[in-house]
């Protein structure tokens, strides 16, 4: 596990790349008096607290490039831990300014105002889990832009056909696996075999996992009939076909732009389709009703492409349409 946070001897200690920091406990506790009668523990507490989110944040890098083939990027870990012990250091500052009346006693306590200075700590502890939040998202996207080999095939990804026609052939051979697996067990239900020779020939001829054949032949107290069903596995295989055949029509068609002149200016329609967007470009900034007609028809604004955008596909086409139909005047240049 990669550390770039220590504590030791109540100091803790702090180096990413040409980022470095000390924070010793005692310079922190008196943030800590009006809270608790043992300000040196939480003030140790929360050292440790800010060096184990540091380094599975770390961590979490590691793993990813790992998991990517790629270097570690240095610059994304220190980035992070700038910005979190910053954050840090304004929760405790909060936090600081927060009364305990086990503490202060309870006489002329100023319930309101405490109550807004609480109501503030626990902002600035929410910026800390989503700016944590927020930065594994973001990394992961760098690491993986157009996904993991565990996620959802994106149109987007340049080797998508060729996942999809793989998955293809995994989900084909599967139906197949289990289409052999039920001849097995039919047959040697005839023959009146136990339910352990079952799964041991099925395994055998199959290459089905035991535990997987252990599923389809053990019947649970509902069951009536032993055997794999291929259902699913038959409506996945036609969607992937499917998806298959409009991602080629998609590449087929290529990229397309047309200029539609509305309301609000000549407004550009690209089908991108080595990104697998469609794409709307104004000529300025739309205004806010603008804004909400294409948020409402799920378009994003995309700064690296300087467009509103959403998926390329046939619901994509008619809703920008419909945006634009909204638009006084629209009609094609």
């Amino acid at each position: 596990m990669m550390k770039i946070a220590a504590v030791e001897n109540n100091i803790l200690a702090i180096v990413a790349g040409t980022f470095a920091a000390t924070i010793a406990a005692e310079d922190i506790e008196p943030q800590f008096h009006a809270l608790t009668r043992f300000p040196d523990r939480r003030a140790n507490a929360e050292l440790a607290d800010l060096a184990e989110r540091l380094n599975l944040f770390a961590a979490y890098i590691v793993e990813l490039w790992d998991k990517a083939c790629e270097p570690i990027p240095e610059p994304e870990i220190e980035t992070f831990a700038r910005r979190h012990v910053d954050l840090t250091r304004r929760y405790w500052a909060a936090e600081g300014r927060c009364m305990n009346w086990f503490i202060t006693g309870p006489a002329r306590f100023p319930v309101a105002r405490n109550e807004k200075r609480m109501r503030i700590s626990d902002a600035r502890r929410a910026d800390l889990k989503a700016h944590e939040a927020t930065a594994r998202k973001a990394v992961k996207r760098k690491a993986f832009p157009h996904g993991a080999d565990y996620e959802p095939i994106r149109s987007g990804d340049p080797a998508a056909m060729q996942r999809i026609v793989t998955r293809i052939e995994e989900v084909a051979l599967s139906i197949d696996r289990m289409k052999a697996a039920n001849a097995i067990i039919r047959r040697m239900g005839k023959e009146l075999a136990t339910e352990e020779d079952m799964i041991a020939a099925v395994a055998a001829n199959t290459g089905l996992s035991t535990e997987a054949v252990a599923r389809g032949i053990k019947l649970a107290p509902w069951q009536s009939r032993r055997g794999f069903t291929t259902t699913n596995s038959r409506a996945e295989l036609r969607r992937l076909q499917e998806r298959l055949a409009a991602l080629a029509r998609m590449k087929e068609r290529g990229t397309r732009s047309q200029e539609v002149k509305t309301s609000a200016g000549a407004v550009e329609i690209r089908e991108n389709a080595g990104m697998a967007r469609i794409q709307l470009i104004f000529p300025d900034k739309p205004d806010e009703p603008t804004r909400r007609v294409l948020k409402a028809n799920g378009f994003r604004w995309s700064p690296s492409q300087g467009a509103w955008q959403r998926h390329l596909n046939e619901a994509g086409r008619y809703a920008a349409q419909r945006v634009l139909k909204t638009f006084s005047g629209a009609s094609a240049a």
